[in-house]
């Protein structure tokens, strides 16, 4: 019972382990081992090799800031250059069976070694690793892993979740099973001198997991309940909702429509938000909280966006709007913390593009805002704007505000609605505004829907608007052919 209710997570754990490996490993041969072949140590650096560097650092989607070490010492990187005093290389935390480097508290000559972050060196060129920690964390609570290298029988490395340190003797064998210090452990060594442990909290699990327990303790008692009629169509129609959802975010089902938003000084489209709808195989749409919730229950928030980055990117090409008007997508802030999205758009745009899209953080629970504020600072580095969609209904933080550093606020439009008549929702509209001019943010009204809102917005110094009045959400043609009525 237990390898069925968390195998499937466990399969996606390892697999996003995997996949962050082969990412790391492919970066360095292409990159660090392609720039030893061609540089031999003992250099000083020239115009040429940071020029390299730099070339080798733009293609490069898990490594970044590629730095030539000499003596000891970083001297150069393709971010600044020459260094004016060189950065000293910190001992390494392990070696690799490749002879690769890893050191895990490395001052970044960039922020002048206020701030540390993760390398890989090979030879005399070293790189940081361009990705959260948050990414190669479980999101499952109860779900814990290590990773280990192994040469000669002796482990090199050992690292994973901070909490969760197995002590059972590790060797080159998948499959095994074990249970250890309350945690229900499984051993994944396919790959070559490399080995994950993936264990499992069994307490937590069955707290976190009542469907467990209950089928545990009431298996007869659930069989027959569902089999009555009301039972039977309740199961069915969840189970049937859930199974769509999982199947469906990369099929037909999922369709993008985009909504004009307006900018208030001149009148004309300035660009517009990417809005996701889902039909259910019967032809119905369902309401988008409704589905939004079912993604999050299947832990799918990342493939949503990616299948909705991949729409729209097509969209705007097939119809020559790309890079034309600035295009906002919504994403979920664990997404935006890890580090996830921005590895979806390395992989599907140019970066010549990245300023042309505005990502939309929907405000929902945040769970780690030091996170999350890397994240985005990450984003607005490579260029895209950062906005936070409907705000007023869930992280109004004026403080939180100031640690995210963004660049847009979108006015909620359940306080919009409000504003035609002095109202509760007039005085937090002048409020929200207030706010985001002291923080020299742009703003945008969402919801508006008559010209009395219009005009209210209009006269608080609101930059644009956003709502039926001006356009339904239309699909990619319309919208092409789309321009504002004369207001």
């Amino acid at each position: 019972m237990l390898d069925n209710g968390w195998g499937n997570h466990k399969h996606t754990l390892i697999e996003q382990l995997d996949s962050l490996s082969d990412g790391f490993n492919h970066d360095i041969e292409i990159s660090l081992v392609a720039l030893n072949s061609m540089y031999p140590k003992g250099l000083d650096c020239n115009e040429k090799l940071i020029h390299q560097m730099k070339k080798f650092d733009y293609h490069a989607k898990f490594l970044t800031t590629i730095g030539y070490v000499r003596d000891g010492n970083i001297t150069c990187t393709s971010d600044s250059g020459k260094l004016q005093t060189p950065m000293k290389v910190e001992p390494a935390s392990w070696v690799t069976a490749d002879d690769v480097t890893v050191t895990l508290q490395q001052p970044i000559p960039l922020f002048d070694g206020e701030e540390k972050g993760i390398t890989v060196q090979a030879g005399p060129f070293i790189a940081f690793l361009d990705y959260q920690q948050a990414q190669s964390r479980p999101a499952i609570p109860w779900l814990k892993y290590r990773t280990f290298g192994l040469v000669d029988g002796k482990i090199t490395y050992n690292y994973g979740t901070i909490e969760y340190k197995p002590e059972h003797p590790f060797e080159l064998v998948t499959g095994k099973r074990w249970f250890e210090d309350g945690y229900w452990n499984y051993l994944d060594c396919t790959r070559p001198s490399e080995c994950k442990v993936i264990g499992v909290n069994v307490l937590s699990y069955f707290k976190t997991e009542p469907a467990a327990v209950i089928f545990l303790s009431s298996f007869f008692v659930i069989f027959f309940w569902l089999f009555t009629q009301l039972g039977l169509r309740l199961h069915q129609s969840m189970y049937s909702l859930s199974r769509q959802v999982f199947y469906g975010i990369n099929g037909k089902q999922l369709q993008v429509r985009y909504q004009p938003i307006i900018d208030l000084d001149t009148q004309q489209m300035a660009g517009a938000e990417a809005l996701c709808r889902w039909k259910t195989i019967n032809g119905r749409y369902i309401s988008t909280c409704q589905f939004v919730q079912q993604v999050e229950k299947n832990n799918q928030t990342i493939e949503l966006t990616e299948a909705v980055i991949k729409t729209v990117i097509k969209d705007l090409t097939e119809n020559g709007l790309l890079g034309r008007y600035r295009i906002s997508i919504n994403a979920f802030p664990d997404d935006i913390a890890s580090g996830r999205i921005l590895q979806v758009f390395k992989q599907h745009l140019s970066l010549c593009h990245f300023s042309t899209f505005t990502i939309e953080l929907t405000e929902q629970k945040i769970n780690d805002l030091p996170a999350l504020s890397e994240g985005v600072r990450q984003l607005r580095t490579l260029g895209f704007k950062v906005a936070i969609d409907d705000f007023g209904t869930g992280f109004s933080n004026f403080d939180g505000l100031r640690e995210l550093k963004i660049d847009a606020l979108k006015i909620d439009k359940s306080f919009i609605w409000q504003a035609e008549q002095e109202s509760l929702g007039q005085k937090l509209v002048e409020h929200i505004v207030s706010i985001a001019k002291v923080l020299k943010l742009a703003i945008v009204a969402e919801g508006v829907e008559t010209s009395e809102q219009l005009n209210f917005v209009s006269s608080l110094g609101v930059d644009y608007s956003q709502g039926f009045y001006h356009s339904r959400p239309v699909d990619i043609k319309a919208l092409a052919k789309w321009s504002p009525t004369k207001q």
